[in-house]
């Protein structure tokens, strides 16, 4: 019986070890091909705006976790929604993020996307990373990727600029906004295609 028990115990010793041990260097190639991918497009001079709308677009609805992310920056208001309302916000939303995403990475051409380490982060992977420009260790902005991996297939569900989170960021704008608009979908619906026009 004590024989059991030690090796009983072995066993999840090592299965602790392994797990803190883990190879991540799938998530990792993922992030910096997603990350190449998407600065090479968006720096492409050859490529006119809606050339790089559509190449953009495709990286990012294969790349990042689009349903699960909308329904997060929503919160409880998704639950409240009627169908309708969830489709006509999944559709401005889409829009809306990929256009913030290309901004936000936009800023960033030129420079590369150097992978410093992984780790998990119970059910996720976070992939820390570092924009660098070449000739130059002057410029080192923290970039910090979260993937999941459901039915085998990785996704990015949230990207930290130098500590902050964007998907976070966008929840506390979005409940921000319903807070002062009667807890209106429709009403927040209206201001993302209202700036989706504009882009």
């Amino acid at each position: 019986m004590q024989i059991k028990k030690i090796l009983i115990l072995a066993l999840f010793i090592s299965s602790i070890n392994s797990f803190a041990l883990a190879n991540f260097e799938a998530e990792e190639k993922f992030v910096s091909n997603f990350a190449d991918n998407a600065i090479s497009i968006l720096s492409n001079d050859s490529l006119d705006a809606s050339q790089k709308n559509i190449q953009f677009t495709e990286l990012v609805m294969s790349s990042i976790d689009m349903n699960l992310i909308s329904k997060f920056v929503l919160s409880k208001y998704w639950k409240l929604a009627t169908d309708d309302q969830k489709k006509a916000y999944q559709v401005a939303f889409k829009q809306y993020f990929i256009s913030s995403y290309a901004n936000k990475l936009d800023q960033y051409s030129g420079e590369k996307v150097i992978i410093v380490s992984s780790n998990a982060a119970k059910k996720f992977v976070i992939v820390k990373s570092n924009i660098v420009r070449d000739g130059t260790d002057t410029l080192k902005i923290e970039l910090d990727w979260r993937l999941l991996t459901r039915d085998s297939q990785t996704k990015i569900i949230d990207l930290s600029i130098e500590g902050i989170s964007l998907i976070i960021a966008q929840r506390e704008e979005f409940q921000s906004f319903l807070a002062n608009n009667d807890n209106s979908l429709d009403a927040l619906i209206n201001k993302l295609n209202s700036i989706n026009s504009k882009n």
